[in-house]
């Protein structure tokens, strides 16, 4: 007689050892973060709006930091840790077509960009921090759409087998960073002198920034809820059993009200939305909002796999 476990794993054609837990929504909230503190490191640097220029080397080595926590996080949850080294012996082990050889590949290669980047802003060497900035925004940009493309690919893995998902990862990745990097400067000012602070004017602008994410990221996620409710059978019953059952914290007062419904207000009213401590809050809501999506996006696929 099958346990439950192991039915599970056959519906799902998927013979692992253990499912995927909070270490690796961790790691997927990591990486977005990155993606989205460094996104706003380069735009005095690369994109020319000065104003941010004095949070670009800040901003550059969070998501450095944040990045190098990525790879104890895969490489712990394999089991065998050394098993990470099959994905670069090419071609004995694995191929180019492979999305986990091209992650293997841009995990490694997008923190030297940004490693780089960083040095020639401390030097305040603008030709070259543009240069290394616009590549290891490619190679941000390709590290955080494979990590969506992991997920889309998989066809037992609904909500997310739709092309849709590596747009929702970076969308969340984007206003994440944003809002870490907000609370995270706000900290820093603490310590340093006047002259070195980042002003509450530029938090407030950053948070700008946040609110165009927010309002794309709440589009892509109706037309995720319509998508499941007019669907196939599987869809609405993911949505309908899953994400609004067990999952309703996470799903629904985690990430869309707590993590986007108020910061959305916060940030539209003109009486507060320049404000700095609603400003710090929007921004710690969309953080931890985030998290609660990448929870949902990992386990709730697991959850609905083992038991429908």
């Amino acid at each position: 007689m099958v346990d439950g476990s192991m039915d599970g794993q056959m519906i799902s054609n998927a013979f692992h050892h253990a499912y995927w837990g909070f270490p690796l929504s961790l790691y997927f909230w990591l990486v977005g973060g990155s993606a989205g503190s460094f996104v706003v490191s380069t735009l005095g640097w690369v994109f020319g709006v000065k104003k941010y220029k004095a949070t670009a080397f800040f901003a550059s080595n969070t998501a450095i930091a944040m990045l190098m926590i990525v790879p104890l996080l895969l490489i712990t949850d394999l089991g065998k840790p050394f098993r990470f080294f099959h994905l670069l012996l090419l071609p004995s082990f694995s191929h180019f077509s492979a999305p986990m050889v091209w992650g293997a590949l841009f995990i490694l290669t997008y923190p030297i960009g940004m490693l780089f980047y960083s040095y020639f802003v401390y030097y305040k060497n603008e030709r070259m921090a543009r240069a290394f900035g616009i590549a290891a925004i490619v190679l941000a940009l390709c590290t955080h759409w494979y990590t969506g493309v992991v997920m889309q690919l998989n066809p037992s893995r609904l909500p997310n087998h739709g092309s849709v998902a590596p747009i929702l990862f970076l969308t969340g990745a984007y206003i994440s960073g944003i809002g870490l990097l907000n609370i995270l400067l706000w900290i820093r000012n603490k310590f340093i002198d006047a002259k070195r602070q980042v002003s509450d004017a530029i938090l407030a602008d950053m948070a700008r920034l946040m609110l165009y994410g927010i309002v794309f990221d709440m589009f892509l996620l109706f037309n995720e809820f319509l998508q499941m409710t007019y669907g196939i059978a599987e869809e609405h019953t993911i949505l309908y059993d899953v994400l609004l059952g067990p999952f309703i914290w996470p799903y629904l007062y985690i990430e869309i009200i707590w993590g986007l419904i108020i910061p959305l207000i916060i940030l539209v009213i003109p009486k507060i939305n320049r404000s700095l401590y609603w400003v710090l809050g929007a921004s710690f809501m969309v953080t931890t909002g985030v998290f609660g999506m990448r929870v949902w996006w990992v386990m709730a696929t697991q959850y609905f796999q083992g038991h429908y």
